[in-house]
């Protein structure tokens, strides 16, 4: 009897503590709080902004749901989209796809709809806009038509048949399965209309954005003693809030990145256990840590984009001595400005082949550690013909010679009439990037050998001082990155991105380098003639542009890739962009973080990951 008393009172004592730790869990534990170093600070979240530097996209993915995603192996996977269905009437020529989407929310608890797919993608073919992701869409019916001025928004073969169905209407039957990888573009990810048309800058701070991802922009700081990032978990994504519990679809509850630490201090805090999760290996200490690391081919190529256009200023000591942050005086499609008084050198593709061969691509990434040297613009990754089965670098010729050659170099000014001693101009660069301002310092010593006057102009982000419409205020809690607003309008004489790939596919870097379809913008005002502007850089070759048309109306993948290659060959012996590097990724991870899962891009997925212990790291009152 007394043992039943026991097991009786021993029962009651399980179910009562039990019951005390539903009780804060329910109230007080929502989730891991997860300290790490994710990546560098990121000032713009638009998903269609998201590609000039490649740091922007591992935030992106974490706050924007995609239709498609690419998984680690390299597939084709729906996401947003529940279902899709190819529909084909070949005697009336139509061919559609309708894809339904999965019930979802955005973080202010309002359904992901088929209008903002429909929303989205009109706005990356309005004619006036730049959007070089445009061409990704012109399979579809009218899109190329829309984006050139000759049809109208509402003629695009786009529609929500409802809440949760959208069609798509194709010019002709296409490959179905190329398209779904164009899909696979965060730039072409959903967004909601009556949020992006409030304000330009919608995307630059939590009280402006929704976003549809497994998180919310929760806080963002940029004030030096306070820099932060803080990312929290999206209540409404993929769950009903009065049915399911709160961890359902996403298990963090907060990632928390301070930025107010040195390199030495993100290193020591992971070593020591007070940071679980680094996405940006410190350049000093890169080598130490590659055999630990998760290394991703980050399917982009830091290149100098040279503006064709630019009015490259003839030599002058004092005005060279402060050309370093100076703004540019040049634009794209400029001519001659009063007061400037130089030559258009660029336009050559001689002096950029000399450019190019003076740079030590071999040295650049071996300083850089996670890239190899640039032998082509494609980056590594990107799939030969539609699949991660071979890669396009695997199939391509290595057209750049990766050693510098200066003695080639000046040969090539010589012969070209160009004395690089005349000449002065600036290397724009992200000034928060210090890897691209390292790469920027050596091309600036290879370009200087050949004569040139060189500068390394620094680009700040500078506070907003716009007026916000909806409350006659200024916002002063973002900060607007001048760097990317340069490079979008063509202001600069030589520009370092990271130039990404759109998808896994050739196509979608190659595409944007010609002209009809470079996704620029268009005067619409000034007249019925509307003209197709070439790429920001000016380069308009006919050969590349003939090429690029023959690629687009062949559709068959294997035909296709192969005159990919063969475009790829012509930017290159124009040297249209001048390729460095190609970028890869590398994550360290903390043996008390698991189930951290990365797209094929090397974008990291945090929606289910665990932290252990995480009570532990839970700070006792909410910032």
């Amino acid at each position: 009897m007394m043992k039943r008393v026991v097991a009786l009172v021993l029962c009651v004592l399980m179910l009562a503590t039990a019951l005390v730790g539903c009780q804060k869990k329910d109230e007080n534990d929502k989730g891991a709080y997860i300290n790490m170093y994710l990546t560098d600070m990121v000032y713009d979240f638009d998903p269609a902004h998201a590609y000039i530097n490649e740091s922007n996209l591992r935030i992106v993915s974490l706050l924007f749901d995609n239709l498609f995603i690419l998984n680690e192996k390299g597939k084709v996977e729906k996401s947003l989209a529940k279902s899709y269905e190819i529909v084909e009437n070949e005697q009336l020529e139509e061919y559609k796809m309708l894809i339904e989407l999965n019930d979802t929310c955005w973080t202010d608890g309002v359904g992901v709809s088929a209008n903002d797919v429909v929303f989205a993608w009109k706005r990356a073919l309005e004619p006036e806009a730049s959007y070089e992701v445009a061409s990704l869409l012109f399979d579809v019916k009218n899109a190329r038509l829309v984006k050139e001025g000759d049809a109208t928004i509402d003629d695009l073969g786009v529609y929500a048949l409802n809440e949760k169905t959208v069609e798509i209407v194709f010019e002709g039957k296409i490959d179905y399965e190329h398209f779904l990888l164009n899909l696979t573009s965060y730039a072409l990810a959903p967004l909601r209309e009556e949020i992006v048309t409030k304000t330009e800058d919608w995307a630059k701070k939590p009280a402006t954005m929704v976003s549809s991802g497994p998180f919310r922009l929760r806080t963002v700081s940029y004030e030096p003693e306070d820099a932060k990032l803080i990312l929290e978990r999206n209540m409404y994504y993929y769950r009903s809030v009065s049915k399911d519990a709160l961890d359902k679809s996403v298990t963090p509850y907060r990632i928390i990145v301070d930025y107010t630490m040195t390199d030495e201090q993100i290193m020591q805090a992971y070593e020591n256990g007070q940071i679980f999760f680094v996405g940006d290996i410190p350049v000093s200490v890169r080598s130490s840590y590659l055999d630990k690391a998760v290394v991703k081919e980050a399917m982009s190529t830091h290149t100098y984009v040279l503006n064709h256009n630019a009015i490259v200023r003839y030599y002058d000591e004092g005005e060279f001595a402060d050309l370093s942050g100076k703004k540019p005086v040049v634009k794209a499609n400029s001519t001659l400005e009063e007061g400037v008084d130089g030559d258009k050198i660029f336009a050559n593709p001689e002096v950029r082949k000399a450019l190019s061969l003076a740079i030590d691509r071999e040295a650049i990434a071996n300083s850089v550690v996670l890239a190899s040297a640039a032998t082509g613009l494609v980056p590594t990754g990107v799939f030969e013909a539609g699949s991660a089965k071979e890669t396009f670098r695997d199939k391509a010729e290595k057209l750049i010679v990766t050693s510098a050659n200066v003695e080639e170099a000046k040969s090539k000014l010589a012969a070209a009439g160009i004395d690089a001693s005349k000449y002065m101009f600036a290397i724009s660069v992200a000034a928060y990037d210090d890897i691209h301002m390292m790469i920027a310092e050596a091309v600036k010593a290879s370009w200087e050998a050949l004569g040139f006057h060189v500068a390394v102009n620094p680009i700040e982000v500078i506070t907003n001082d716009d007026m916000l419409i909806t409350t006659a205020e200024v916002a002063q809690d973002i900060k607007d990155d001048l760097f990317e607003e340069a490079y979008r309008a063509g202001r600069f004489e030589v520009m370092a991105i990271d130039y990404t790939a759109f998808t896994a596919d050739a196509y979608s870097v190659l595409a944007r380098l010609a002209k009809s379809f470079s996704g620029q913008g268009m005067d619409m005002t000034s007249t019925l003639d509307y003209i197709v502007e070439p790429h920001l850089s000016g380069y308009d070759s006919e050969a590349f542009n003939a090429k690029m048309e023959e690629v687009f109306k062949q559709k068959d993948i294997a035909a296709r890739a192969a005159l990919l290659h063969e475009a790829e060959k012509i930017a290159i012996d124009e040297m249209a962009v001048i390729p460095i590097i190609f970028n890869q990724t590398a994550t360290l991870t903390h043996d008390d973080l698991s189930k951290v899962k990365y797209s094929y891009q090397g974008y990291v997925q945090f929606k289910k990951a665990k932290l252990k212990d995480y009570l532990k790291y839970t700070p006792t009152e909410e910032d």
